[in-house]
């Protein structure tokens, strides 16, 4: 159990018996009242991220997870599988926790996965990711000099915005959380 005063971003706490993971935390201590702790907080169940205020001297049950990296076997329509690489065995995770990364996932490509109760509950997916540049209008020369942008489809079949001067075969940064291009990928 943590006491509510020392909940910091990036914990794992069970809060009305679901698994959550504080994504925001600042800690209150005003001169009249009460200390206490606000903190935004992902449901890892439903991918819902709720605010709340917890008072000072409250607890909450820190959970134990572990973080292993498995790779990324395909997706259905409900569901993805991973597999573990030491043991083979494969789990499974529902697409509604990944939904906002599913699109830019690569079959046989590693991630985290954040473990509880020795089911995975979530991915830990990483900031940027490179992928390649499959379909796109050509580039044109003399077009670095504008923010103009163009829509290109990436090798996962995502589509990005990217500029005029990015061409097909082209690796890229993309932030998967925003669909966003964050540049040429350096090989």
């Amino acid at each position: 159990m943590a006491q509510t005063d020392n909940i910091k971003k990036n914990m794992f706490i069970m809060f009305n018996n679901e698994p959550y993971y504080i994504t925001d935390a600042e800690f209150y201590s005003p001169g009249k009242g009460s200390a206490f702790t606000r903190v935004k907080m992902k449901n890892l169940n439903t991918n819902r991220v709720i605010p709340f205020t917890f008072k000072s001297g409250e607890r909450v049950e820190e959970l134990d997870v572990n973080f292993k990296t498995m790779q990324f076997l395909f997706s259905d329509t409900n569901n993805s599988t991973f597999m573990d690489p030491d043991t083979y065995e494969q789990f499974t995770l529902a697409n509604s926790l990944i939904d906002t990364y599913l699109t830019y996932m690569k079959a046989g490509s590693d991630y985290i996965l954040i473990i509880y109760n020795e089911q995975p509950i979530s991915i830990k997916f990483p900031a940027q990711v490179t992928l390649e540049v499959t379909e796109t209008s050509p580039a044109v020369r003399g077009n670095t000099a504008t923010n103009a942008t163009k829509e290109a489809v990436l090798e996962t079949g995502a589509t990005v915005q990217v500029p005029l001067f990015v061409d097909i075969g082209e690796k890229i940064k993309v932030d998967p959380y925003y669909g966003t291009y964050q540049g040429r990928a350096t090989e």
